[in-house]
C-alpha cells in the first residue's frame, strides 16, 4: 500500500512539473484566450458604425427572425483575419443556405482607429469575390466601433486580444461567433476552415435556440496558430498539461476507492 502512496505522490510532482514550465506559446497564449460565454446574451445598446457610415446598435440587427455571426477582426490585420473571413466566406458560399435569409453577418474591427471607408473597402472585396450571385449585400456589416463599445463587446464575448504597441498590430484568437436571432451566443467556432457543414449545422442550432458545448474550449487550448504552416497546430506542452491532470484525476480515483475499502475491510 505504501508503494501506491508513492506513485499517487510522484504523479501530482510531474503534473507540477508540468504545468511549471512555461513555454513561448504559454506566453503568448497567456495574453489572448476566448472565455467560455456559451448561453450569454449580447448587449442591445453596443453600438457600431457600419460600412455605409450609419451609426446602428446591436439591437438593430439582432430580433430579425435570422441567426447573426459575429466576428471580431481588424481590416488591415496581416494575416489571420483575412485567413478567418476566408474561411467563413468559402464555408458559407458552399453551404447551400442563402445569405439574408438563412443568416446575417457582422464584422465588427477591434482597431477603434479604424474608419468606414476602410470597412467598405474590405466588404466591397468580400461580396464581389465569394457572393456575387447574391441580390443583396445587406446580410453582411463591415463596421468600426469606438474602444468604448470594442471592450464591451470583446468582453461579453469572452474574446481577449492584445495590442502590441511596438508593430502596431493586434494578436488575437480564431473564433467565429454563431448567435441566435436575439444575441445569444450559440456557437464559437475556432480555426480558420470551418467546413460548410460545420458551419450550417452550427447556424440551424442557433436558428432553434440551441446552445453548444463547453468541451469546444479545448480545441483552441490545444492548437495554435501556426503562420508558416498556414495553418493550426497542436500544441505538445498544453497536451501534456491535459493529459498528466487526467492522470492525476483518475489515479486519485482509483486509489481513493481502494483506501476506503481498505478501512471498511
Amino acid at each position: 500500500m505504501i508503494k501506491i502512496k508513492y506513485i499517487f505522490l510522484y504523479s501530482c510532482l510531474l503534473t507540477c512539473c508540468l504545468y511549471s514550465v512555461e513555454t513561448m506559446a504559454d506566453k503568448h497564449l497567456s495574453t489572448i484566450d476566448a472565455e467560455n460565454k456559451l448561453g450569454e446574451k449580447i448587449s442591445k445598446n453596443i453600438q457600431i458604425m457600419t460600412d455605409e457610415d450609419e451609426l446602428l446598435s446591436l439591437g438593430n440587427i439582432f430580433n430579425q427572425g435570422t441567426p447573426v455571426i459575429l466576428v471580431m477582426a481588424y481590416y488591415q490585420c496581416p494575416m489571420l483575419c483575412s485567413l478567418v473571413l476566408n474561411g467563413l466566406s468559402e464555408a458559407l458560399s458552399e453551404s447551400n443556405l442563402s445569405p439574408g435569409d438563412d443568416y446575417k453577418i457582422l464584422t465588427v474591427s477591434i482597431n477603434p482607429k479604424e474608419s468606414s471607408s476602410l470597412s467598405k473597402e474590405k466588404k466591397t472585396s468580400y461580396i464581389s469575390k465569394y457572393f456575387k450571385s447574391s441580390s443583396s449585400s445587406d446580410f453582411w456589416i463591415f463596421s468600426t466601433a469606438t474602444q468604448d463599445n470594442i471592450d464591451q463587446l470583446t468582453n461579453e464575448l469572452g474574446f481577449i486580444y492584445s495590442y502590441d504597441e511596438k508593430i502596431d498590430q493586434f494578436a488575437h484568437p480564431a473564433i467565429v461567433y454563431v448567435l441566435t436571432e436575439d444575441g445569444v451566443v450559440s456557437k464559437q467556432i475556432f480555426g480558420i476552415n470551418p467546413t460548410p457543414n460545420d458551419i450550417k449545422l452550427s447556424l440551424l442550432s442557433a436558428r432553434d435556440n440551441n446552445v453548444s458545448s463547453i468541451f469546444d474550449k479545448i480545441l483552441l487550448y490545444c492548437y495554435k496558430y501556426d503562420p508558416k504552416a498556414g495553418n493550426y497546430t497542436m500544441i505538445a506542452s498544453n497536451v501534456m498539461k491535459i493529459a498528466g491532470a487526467s492522470t492525476v484525476f483518475i489515479m486519485g480515483g482509483f486509489l481513493s476507492f481502494f483506501w476506503i475499502r481498505e478501512r471498511i475491510v
